[in-house]
């Protein structure tokens, strides 16, 4: 049996539910996605350092939303995905925490993660660590789990932004999740954001974190919504970079849009995108006018630049 225990909603006076899975190090990205996929964002990976190829998946469900059925399906659809891969899951543990435990569960995987060659996410409650005094700093509260910057396609991102600095520019930061993109944005000197979500506590978690990095609502501007959103709030001159960090499905439900916000020589930075699914975005992107300028890889994942082709 690979599961030690479902817990019975009916029964329990706890408010949370932590599901623990041991895994091969190679599913990440994979489970990454899937837990994406199905709008599950309070969940970790944790690397011990003596075990380079198993990892621990952590997931926190609020008590009162999950029943037995859905707890067993979810466990499922980690199961079946392992098997796509011909790996096997061994048997994970359900345990029951009090409200104010999860979070500090959350605390204990989260250190400073230096990104690129001056970013550092660091958990809000953290210093600053010396050595990492130089860097340009975003404080993040891990409480509101949509983008911690530890994910290939997130890390992708950070790093374009850092080699290329958005310096004047005016951002569109579709999928914001915590909005890590649209202050990495602005950290590096970005005008202002527009950033956008479907998610209402994405929006939350969002102004939270721009709250705790001292940007101001008119330098990061929040809306829940999806690209329409951006087009109906941003400025005359559009807007001269999007960054678009969401699953390609999504993407493509969104790219025919892309032109009627972005401005004269404005750019599109796609990622979320598995290495595989490289030739189908270019084949959606370019009957619609736009070109490839670059495309870089991280593990299984892809990042794509495009421009309008204006020649």
């Amino acid at each position: 049996m690979l599961v030690e225990k479902i817990i019975d909603l009916q029964n329990s006076q706890l408010s949370w539910l932590r599901l623990e899975q041991e895994f091969p190090s190679e599913l990440e990205d994979s489970f990454f996605w899937l837990l994406t996929n199905l709008g599950i964002h309070r969940f970790s990976f944790e690397l011990d350092p003596n075990e380079k190829y198993t990892q621990t998946l952590f997931i926190w469900l609020q008590l009162n939303e999950w029943s037995v059925r859905e707890q067993e399906t979810l466990i499922k659809s980690l199961i079946s995905l392992a098997k796509t891969f011909d790996l096997t899951l061994p048997p994970c543990k359900w345990i029951q925490l009090k409200n104010e435990d999860w979070s500090l569960s959350w605390k204990k995987s989260w250190e400073p993660d230096p990104v690129g060659q001056s970013i550092l996410i660091l958990p809000a409650w953290l210093d600053v660590p010396e050595k990492f005094l130089e860097r340009k700093i975003i404080r993040l509260d891990p409480g509101s789990a949509f983008g911690t910057g530890s994910h290939p396609s997130t890390r992708l991102c950070i790093e374009a932004l850092d080699d290329n600095p958005p310096a004047g520019k005016v951002i569109a930061d579709i999928g914001c999740g915590s909005g890590i993109l649209s202050l990495t944005a602005l950290k590096l000197g970005a005008k202002s954001t527009f950033s956008v979500d479907t998610d209402s506590l994405a929006i939350s978690a969002t102004k939270i974190n721009s709250a705790l990095n001292d940007f101001s609502e008119n330098l990061l501007n929040v809306f829940l919504g999806s690209i329409e959103e951006v087009e109906a709030n941003m400025p005359r001159k559009k807007i001269d970079l999007v960054l678009c960090n969401i699953l390609a499905p999504v993407i493509k439900s969104i790219g025919t849009g892309f032109e009627k916000i972005i401005g004269h020589k404005g750019k599109v930075i796609l990622s979320g995108l598995l290495v595989e699914q490289i030739e189908e975005l270019q084949e959606f992107f370019l009957p619609l006018g736009w070109k490839v300028l670059e495309i870089k890889m991280k593990d299984q994942w892809a990042l794509m630049v495009l421009s309008l082709d204006l020649a």
